[in-house]
This record gives C-alpha cells, sequence and structure tokens, in this order.
C-alpha cells in the first residue's frame, strides 16, 4: 500500500513564488531610487531659494575727508538750474513735496527719532512759544538771532525752503521770523537771503556770479520784504546748491530752514566742502525744522556734523497775512 503525504511543490508553483520575490524586489528598488530623486531635487530647491548673504562694508560714522577726498566733489555735481519749472520732463522732475498743514500737539507725542548717543551733550534750540526770545551774545560780540537760534559773528546767510510744502502759515511764519532778525542786525553787519525749492533763488532774483552780502539798511530791508512777497512756492526740497553758494560766500554763521525731508545730496555734499578735516575753517549751520516730523533726523545730522545747532518748533502757529513793516 503507497504510503500519502504533503504534496510535493510542482515547478510551476516554485516558479510563480520566485516571480513574485523578483517583482517585490525591483518595486522596492525603483520606490528608493525615486524618494532618493526627490530628496535631492528638494535639497536642490532650498538652496537655490536662499538669499545670498552678500558683503557687509562697515564705515565709522564720524568719517573724516581728507583733502585728497575733494577730487571726488564731481560725485556731487549739482545739476544745472531751469529757468522754468514746466521745462522739467516727467522723468527727471522730483517729485512735488505736498503736504496739509495740521496742528499736532508734539509735546505729548513721540517724534520718532531720538538722538542716539552720538548727539549727547548736543543742544537743542528754542522751541515754540520761546521762539521769539532772542539769545544774548555771551561775550558780548555782534550776532544775529532766528527763531530763537543766537550765532555770532557780522556775515550771515539766511536759507529758507520755498516748496509747495510751505503754502500757508509756514511760509507767512518764516518770512516774518525772517525780518524779525533782519531788523535786530546792527547797521555794520551784513546778510544775504537764499531760498530755495527744486533750484536756488536768490536774493532780488541775481544770478549766482551776482549775488553778495547786503547791510540792513531800512530802503534793503523793504526791499527784501517785496521779493519774499513775490517768490511762488516750487516742487521739491532740494537745498544743495543754495548751501554749496552760501558756503562760497564764507559767511560767520548760515542758517538752514525747512518743513520736509531733503530730496538732494545736501548731507553728502556738506560732509566734503565744510567738514572739519578738511583743513579750512568750518562754518557753523544752525537748522530750523518748521510745523512738522518729516525730515527731522536730516536736520539734526546736518546741525551736528557743522557746528551748529538744531531748533524744532512744535506748534502751528496761525498767520492770514505777512505783516508791512
Amino acid at each position: 500500500m503507497a504510503l500519502t503525504g504533503s504534496p510535493a511543490a510542482t515547478p510551476r508553483a516554485v516558479g510563480s513564488v520566485e516571480r513574485r520575490m523578483h517583482q517585490g524586489v525591483a518595486f522596492l528598488t525603483s520606490l528608493l531610487a525615486h524618494v532618493g530623486l526627490l530628496l535631492l531635487l528638494a535639497l536642490w530647491a532650498f538652496t537655490q531659494g536662499r538669499n545670498s548673504q552678500g558683503v557687509l562694508l562697515v564705515a565709522p560714522s564720524d568719517a573724516s575727508f581728507s583733502v585728497g577726498m575733494m577730487e571726488t566733489l564731481d560725485e556731487f555735481a549739482i545739476e544745472p538750474m531751469v529757468a522754468n519749472p514746466d521745462d522739467i520732463s516727467a522723468a527727471s522732475a522730483p517729485s512735488i513735496d505736498l503736504a496739509i498743514d495740521v496742528d499736532i500737539d508734539l509735546h505729548e507725542s513721540d517724534d520718532g527719532v531720538e538722538p542716539t548717543d552720538s548727539f549727547s551733550g548736543y543742544y537743542f534750540g528754542a522751541v515754540a512759544d520761546g521762539v521769539e526770545e532772542s539769545r544774548p551774545p555771551p561775550s558780548g560780540r555782534r550776532g544775529a538771532s532766528f527763531f530763537g537760534t543766537y550765532a555770532e559773528g557780522n556775515r550771515f546767510v539766511y536759507v529758507l525752503d520755498c516748496s509747495r510744502s510751505m503754502l500757508g502759515d509756514r511760509w507767512v511764519y518764516a518770512c516774518n521770523q525772517l525780518m524779525d532778525s533782519l531788523y535786530g542786525l546792527e547797521p555794520q553787519q551784513e546778510f544775504l537771503v537764499i531760498c530755495f525749492d527744486f533750484q536756488p533763488r536768490f536774493l532780488f532774483n541775481r544770478s549766482p556770479s551776482q549775488v553778495r552780502f547786503y547791510h540792513p539798511t531800512s530802503a534793503t530791508t523793504t526791499r527784501v520784504r517785496r521779493w519774499l512777497r513775490s517768490i511762488e512756492l516750487g516742487p521739491a526740497t532740494m537745498p544743495a546748491e543754495a548751501l554749496q553758494i552760501a558756503l562760497q560766500m564764507e559767511p560767520d554763521a548760515i542758517f538752514l530752514l525747512s518743513d520736509g525731508e531733503l530730496q538732494d545730496n545736501t548731507l553728502g555734499m556738506l560732509r566734503i566742502l565744510n567738514a572739519s578735516s578738511s583743513g579750512r575753517r568750518q562754518i557753523p549751520i544752525h537748522t530750523i525744522h518748521l510745523f512738522s516730523l518729516q525730515g527731522r533726523f536730516t536736520l539734526q545730522r546736518i546741525a551736528y556734523e557743522n557746528q551748529g545747532t538744531f531748533t524744532p518748533i512744535e506748534e502751528q502757529r496761525r498767520f492770514h497775512t505777512f505783516s508791512a513793516r
């Protein structure tokens, strides 16, 4: 009698098992290859998408300028004056500086531009109601007072913002304060007034080659008042060329008044032409910031770097006429 047991595996069954094993190995190999490829692509995309760290250039905040650097003055070349603002093309014309006069109580609000440690010991001039109180000369010498800021000397240049943001009370207030300053000068002293928007406007509409100082006689101050009344406020706030001419006149001090952010290379130009390290006498530049927060730090910096004082006028005044005297 034949004994019965486990049926022997047939060749067909053995071949089917081997095929399944080969298919499984192939699937796992393909899966691992695809996963690895995806990881490589993801790593490449991540590294390509990172921002470049670039190169960090550091310069000291009180960088000095040697006399040899005067050769770089061409970098601050002033564009030629344009007789008619309408001739400026849309591509080259600076943006028009427009502002709305608003009463702002700056005594209770933070202007957002606190002086850094480099301003320690730096004097901030009279503000608000104290602007009409002239500082007496500490040494009995002659001087001039403008918005309460006092400067010693005999020759002064007043550089006033006449951009459109000065329209209304700001311009009237600035003109009245200028006239008060001129009336306070002694007959032996001299002055010059330059206004600026996108270009400088010299006193009595003189050309740059005809600019000169004037004594504060009654006839001259009357002409100044008429000239101020004739000025039409223009676009932009660009005092660089006006200050360049003012420095060339070699006054004892310069008063710079503005109500907004300067839109040219004034700060860089002054760092070359009026640097304390240039070997020449540094002319003090006293800055007055009128009824605004915009551009305050720039005027602070100009005063700090040019041995001047900074005076913020923080109360909106209401003037409707340019008073006649």
